[in-house]
């Protein structure tokens, strides 16, 4: 039995791209190690309650490895003492986030001394064959903070049993296409920009607008101007059968990571508008349909300084900022506003994939096949049972 320590948050946003994670790792372990009894929770959770049916797994398996700060016991609770925890840990594809998450915070960020100590007590564990990364931005920052035995598995999301082997499904034409919304309610016009320009280049399209997670404010007041334009509406969270209509539409053009890759799992076309370090990690390692959201306004030392004066307003301070201006986060806005020049940047995208039949695109399958045999199933088979 392996327990897995989840990432999808049921009775919070309910994001069906976590959702998929959390079937996905379960899916791959029985595929490549026969084992199918795992105890599910969340990285949240306390474990110290239950520290002896912990301990009675073969190990503790951390899907899509989330390295934000603070790390434990925020991140993850674990037990205040890890050592309570007799069994591996095991950390699988993990992933960044820093916004805006660029090639500069990707070549500057420093983790505090308790993140790196955090994964060197993981990376130390003498059952752990390596660290595994699920994008080329992690796999570098955790080289440059020293770990050298990093390998790149991919997202446990990029594999799809009905189509490992296949061809990208170019599709004859464009008649169905899904748009997913961003995370971060800055984005809003320049999502309000993409549906234009969505229905400027395909008039006789079906768009639909996918709600990956329960609706936030920003999210509301999106599906409000969706509906306006005629968009379909599908509110997809906390289940992947809300997202199996994927299969039979054409292209994907969003801001969802999950969405981007529900579609290429597929062997469909898509185009993935990075807002933070996580989704620009995943673009800089396909590079192609990779756009950033944001236009860098302060150097990485600037924004940084940014971040800490924030860090330091009282809480009633923030909340009348956030009230004032309806964002999520002003001071994203001041260290780099979303780029507005982005929609017609894809459309002329677009149009030259079209006029190519996506050819940019055909290596992607040959991307995910080959991770899969050389790094994402081999490093399955050295799970402890």
């Amino acid at each position: 039995m392996y327990t897995i320590l989840s990432t999808y948050p049921p009775h919070a946003s309910g994001n069906v791209g976590d959702k998929l994670l959390e079937e996905q790792v379960q899916n791959l372990i029985q595929k490549e190690t026969g084992v199918n009894e795992f105890n599910i929770l969340h990285r949240k959770q306390d474990l110290s309650s239950q520290v002896d049916k912990i301990n009675e797994s073969d190990a503790i398996i951390l899907p899509a490895f989330a390295i934000r700060e603070p790390i434990h016991p925020n991140t993850y609770s674990l037990t205040e003492d890890l050592d309570s925890i007799e069994v591996p840990i095991i950390p699988l594809a993990a992933n960044w986030s820093h916004y805006p998450g660029d090639q500069i915070d990707n070549e500057s960020l420093e983790y505090k001394p308790e993140t790196v100590s955090f994964i060197r007590h993981l990376d130390n564990q003498p059952t752990l064959d390596r660290l595994t990364t699920r994008d080329i931005f992690t796999k570098r920052i955790l080289e440059r903070h020293g770990f050298n035995d990093v390998t790149l598995v991919g997202d446990l999301g990029w594999y799809h049993d009905d189509y490992l082997g296949e061809p990208m499904r170019t599709p004859d034409s464009i008649d169905h296409i899904v748009m997913t919304t961003p995370h971060n309610a800055h984005y809003l016009e320049q999502a309000e920009a993409l549906m234009d320009m969505l229905i400027s280049e395909f008039p006789d399209a079906r768009i639909t607008c996918s709600f990956h997670s329960s609706l936030s404010a920003s999210d509301k007041e999106i599906r409000t101007r969706a509906k306006e334009r005629g968009f379909d509406i599908v509110l997809a969270s906390h289940d992947t059968d809300n997202i199996e209509f994927y299969d039979d539409c054409d292209l994907h053009v969003g801001y969802r990571l999950h969405g981007h890759i529900s579609f290429l799992r597929r062997r469909l076309p898509s185009v993935l508008i990075g807002e933070d370090g996580r989704g620009n990690g995943f673009n800089a390692t396909l590079g192609v349909g990779d756009f950033q959201a944001t236009k860098r306004r302060l150097s990485y030392r600037s924004g940084s300084l940014v971040n800490r004066f924030a860090s330091t307003l009282p809480g009633a301070g923030i909340r009348q900022i956030l009230e004032t201006t309806r964002y999520t986060n002003p001071f994203k806005r001041i260290i780099a506003p979303a780029d507005m020049n982005v929609p017609n940047r894809i459309q002329k995208f677009l149009h030259e994939q079209i006029e190519n039949d996506f050819s940019d695109y055909d290596a992607v399958p040959k991307l995910f096949d080959s991770t899969y045999e050389n790094s994402m199933k081999p490093f399955l088979k050295t799970l402890p049972r």
